[in-house]
């Protein structure tokens, strides 16, 4: 049986293929693994799918803290 924190989530979508790359890369320094998954494959009209659109970054569940301290250390040094 899985640990929950083995559980794969979407931490963030993005709008363009560029930024979800850029925090991928960030993330891989960092050795945390990451995902990511493109929508750009959906039907037109988004609502009839059911899905949204945007490029999704998927991460492990247990490394949520420590991404976003990352992430919240890099915006802190621009």
């Amino acid at each position: 049986m899985s640990d929950i924190h083995d559980k794969t989530v979407i931490y963030k979508s993005f709008d363009n293929l560029y930024d979800a790359l850029y925090v991928k890369d960030i993330l891989k320094e960092n050795e945390i693994e990451s995902f990511i998954s493109d929508d750009s494959m959906l039907p037109l009209n988004p609502i009839v799918s059911g899905q949204s659109w945007g490029t999704k970054l998927h991460v492990f569940e247990r490394d949520i803290e420590r991404i976003e301290q990352i992430l919240n250390e890099l915006n802190n040094n621009k």
